[in-house]
C-alpha cells in the first residue's frame, strides 16, 4: 500500500512538470495551433494581382521568381511597356518590324532608357529615333515618354534565309526594370508562287475618337495560281472592333480569316470595322496590318484633335434675288467648298433665317430646330463642293423696305444674302434646284418625332456611272436602342442592320424602297436618332466613300409648344363682355335722356 501511494506522488509531481513547461513554452513562443495559421502564403500563389501589373503569380508575372516567392514586386507600376510585330508566321527571307510601346502613369514627363534584344538568327536593318546598335541589342538613351501620350519605338529586321521551318523568333524588350516580349514562328518560304498582293485603306487621313473607321481589304492574285490563303490581321491599340464581313474568327485583337479561295487575276474585298475609344491620345497612329505569308498591306490614320481651320472652306447663300414680295417663296443656294487635299468630316452648318420669314424645306438632312437650320456631320470630299438648299417664305407682315438678311455659318467662316421687301420682285435669277441625281440617298417623311411615333424611310438608289454595276450590297444600319424595324420590304434583317441584295444595275437604272420604323416609348426628350446606309458593288471602285454613304438624323421630342390662349383667359375674355355690354347700354340710354 505505501509503495502505491509513492507512485501516485511520482506521478502527480511529473504531471506538474509538464504543465509548468507548457505554461512556459505559451508566454515564449506563442499558442502551436495560432502560430500555425497566422503563416501568410506568398503572393505568388495567392491569386491576386498585388503589385497591379496586369498579371497574376507565378510564372505570369515576371516578377515572381518561383511559386514561394513572398513578393509579386513594387506596388503601383508607373511604366507599362508593349512589344509585338502583327504578326503570328513570318517567311525566312522576310522582313518583320517590331513596334514598342511606351506609357508612363506619371504625373510628369519621364526620359526612358530603352533596351531592345533583337532575336536570333535575323539582320538588323534599321531603328527609329537613331537607336543604335550595341551588340545583341538595340538602344535608346533618354527617350521622351509624355504623360498620357503612347510612345511608339520602331525596329525592322530581316529573318535570314537559311532559318529552318518552325523555329521561333523571340524580342524581348527592357525599360526601367519593365520588359515585354513578343514571339513569331518562322515559316519556309513557298518558291514558284507569286505572293498575294494586299492593299488596306480606311479613306482617312485624320481622325478623332469616338469616330467609326470603316477599312477595305483588297486581296488581289495577279500572276499566282489559284490557291487556298489565310488572312491574318492585328487590331492596333485605342482600336475597338465592331464588325468584319466573311467568315472571320476573332481572338482578343486578332482577326483571322482562314481556307479563304482566290482564283488566279481574282480580287477579293474584305470589310472591317472599329471604333476609336474615346480615350486615345492625340497625335497616336493607329495602324491596322493585314497579311497573308509574304504579303503584307498596313493603313495609318493619325489621330487630330484640332478643330476645322476656317481656311479649310469656302462659304456662299444666294437667292439670287435683290427683292422680294410678301407671300413669295426664296429659294437659297447654300455652298460649300474644301480647299484642302484631305477630307473635312463632321462640319456643322447652321443657317440663322432673317426676320419676317418662315421656314419651308431644306434638303440633305438639314432639320429646322425653331430658331435655325442645322446640318450635322456633313463631309466635302477632297477640294470637292457640296450644294444646300433652302427654302422660306416672306411673311405676309413683312414691312416695306425690311432687309432680309440671311447667314450661313460652318466652322468659324460666315457668308451673307441681303433681300429687300418691295412692292415687286426683281432680280429674278434662275436658281436651279440641287441635283438629286445622286448614287444614293434617303429621306424620311419627318424630321421630328415623338417616343412611340412610326417613321417612313425612303432610300433611293441610282447607278450614275457609265458601266453596269453588279452584286450592289445596300446595308442600312439602324440604333436598335432606339428603333425597331417593323416592316423591312424585301430586305434581310441582320443584327442591327437591314441589307437588300440586287443582283445588277445598269447606268441610269434606279431603285428605291421604303420601310417604317417605330421610335422606341421611353426615348429621351432631345435624343438624335442616326441611321447610316452603305452600298458596295463591283464596279463601283472609282465611287469615292462620301458618295457610297449617306446619314439621316431626326430629332425626338416629348412635348410640343403650348399654342393658342389658355382656357380660363378665354372664359375671362367671354365673362368681360358680356358684363360690359349692359353698362355700354345703360350709359347710352342716360346720354339720349339729358338731350
Amino acid at each position: 500500500m505505501y509503495g502505491f501511494s509513492q507512485r501516485v506522488k511520482i506521478v502527480a509531481i511529473l504531471g506538474a512538470v509538464a504543465l509548468v513547461l507548457a505554461v512556459a513554452h505559451t508566454l515564449v513562443k506563442g499558442v502551436p495551433a495560432d502560430q500555425a495559421f497566422a503563416v501568410a502564403a506568398p503572393e505568388c500563389t495567392d491569386g491576386l494581382d498585388n503589385d497591379v501589373d496586369g498579371q497574376v503569380d507565378y510564372p505570369e508575372d515576371t516578377d515572381c521568381d518561383s511559386p514561394g516567392d513572398p513578393q509579386e514586386g513594387e506596388l503601383g507600376q508607373k511604366l507599362f511597356i508593349s512589344l509585338s510585330d502583327g504578326f503570328n508566321e513570318v517567311e525566312n527571307g522576310g522582313a518583320i518590324t517590331y513596334t514598342i510601346a511606351l506609357r508612363t502613369t506619371e504625373d510628369d514627363p519621364q526620359l526612358i532608357d530603352v533596351r531592345f534584344f533583337l532575336p536570333e538568327l535575323v539582320s538588323f536593318i534599321n531603328a527609329s529615333e537613331s537607336g543604335r546598335k550595341e551588340g545583341a541589342a538595340i538602344v535608346w538613351n533618354d527617350v521622351y515618354v509624355q504623360p498620357q501620350y503612347v510612345k511608339n519605338l520602331n525596329v525592322t529586321v530581316r529573318v535570314n534565309q537559311d532559318v529552318r521551318d518552325g523555329i521561333i523568333l523571340y524580342a524581348e524588350v527592357t525599360a526601367d526594370g519593365e520588359r515585354a516580349s513578343d514571339t513569331t514562328q518562322v515559316k519556309e518560304e513557298e518558291f514558284g508562287m507569286a505572293p498575294l498582293e494586299i492593299f488596306v485603306d480606311d479613306g482617312r487621313v485624320y481622325a478623332e475618337p469616338m469616330e467609326e473607321l470603316h477599312y477595305k481589304i483588297i486581296v488581289k492574285n495577279q500572276f499566282g495560281p489559284d490557291r487556298n490563303f489565310s488572312l491574318y490581321s492585328h487590331i492596333p491599340p485605342f482600336l475597338s472592333f465592331l464588325d468584319a464581313s466573311g467568315g472571320y474568327k476573332r481572338d482578343n485583337r486578332s482577326v483571322e480569316w482562314h481556307d479563304q479561295f482566290i482564283a488566279n487575276g481574282e480580287t477579293l474585298v474584305y470589310d472591317l470595322l472599329g471604333v476609336i475609344e474615346r480615350n486615345t491620345p492625340e497625335f497616336s497612329n493607329l495602324r491596322l496590318r493585314v497579311s497573308s505569308d509574304a504579303a503584307l498591306g498596313t493603313d495609318t490614320t493619325s489621330i487630330l484633335y484640332e478643330q476645322i481651320p476656317p481656311a479649310a472652306l469656302d462659304l456662299s447663300i444666294d437667292d439670287g434675288q435683290s427683292t422680294a414680295v410678301n407671300g413669295q417663296e426664296l429659294t437659297y443656294l447654300v455652298r460649300i467648298s474644301n480647299n484642302q487635299g484631305k477630307l473635312l468630316t463632321g462640319v456643322d452648318i447652321k443657317n440663322g433665317l432673317p426676320i419676317y420669314t418662315e421656314f419651308v424645306s431644306a434638303t440633305e438632312g438639314g432639320y429646322w430646330t425653331g430658331k435655325e437650320v442645322h446640318w450635322k456631320d456633313i463631309t466635302i470630299s477632297p477640294f470637292g463642293s457640296r450644294t444646300l438648299q433652302v427654302t422660306l417664305r416672306v411673311r405676309s407682315d413683312a414691312p416695306l423696305g425690311a432687309q432680309l438678311r440671311h447667314s450661313v455659318r460652318a466652322a468659324g467662316r460666315e457668308a451673307v444674302d441681303v433681300t429687300e421687301v418691295s412692292t415687286s420682285a426683281s432680280g429674278q435669277r434662275n436658281v436651279q434646284p440641287v441635283n438629286n441625281s445622286r448614287l444614293l440617298r434617303k429621306v424620311s417623311d419627318r424630321t421630328e418625332v415623338r417616343p412611340g411615333d412610326t417613321v417612313n424611310y425612303t432610300i433611293y438608289v441610282q447607278n450614275t456611272l457609265e458601266n453596269p454595276v453588279r452584286n450592289v450590297r445596300i446595308e442600312d444600319r439602324m440604333d436598335s436602342r432606339f428603333s425597331t424595324v417593323l416592316n423591312a420590304e424585301y430586305g434581310q434583317m441582320q443584327g442591327d442592320r437591314i441589307v437588300w441584295d440586287i443582283p445588277q444595275l445598269d447606268p441610269g437604272q434606279k431603285w428605291q424602297v421604303t420601310y417604317a420604323v417605330r421610335v422606341d416609348p421611353n426615348v429621351p426628350h432631345g435624343t438624335e436618332i442616326a441611321n447610316v446606309v452603305t452600298i458596295s458593288g463591283e464596279g463601283m471602285e472609282s465611287v469615292s466613300l462620301t458618295q457610297r454613304t449617306y446619314t439621316t438624323r431626326i430629332g425626338v421630342v416629348t412635348q410640343l409648344p403650348r399654342s393658342g390662349a389658355p382656357l380660363d383667359v378665354i372664359f375671362a375674355g367671354i365673362m368681360a363682355f358680356f358684363s360690359g355690354f349692359p353698362t355700354m347700354w345703360i350709359r347710352r340710354r342716360s346720354l339720349v335722356w339729358l338731350h
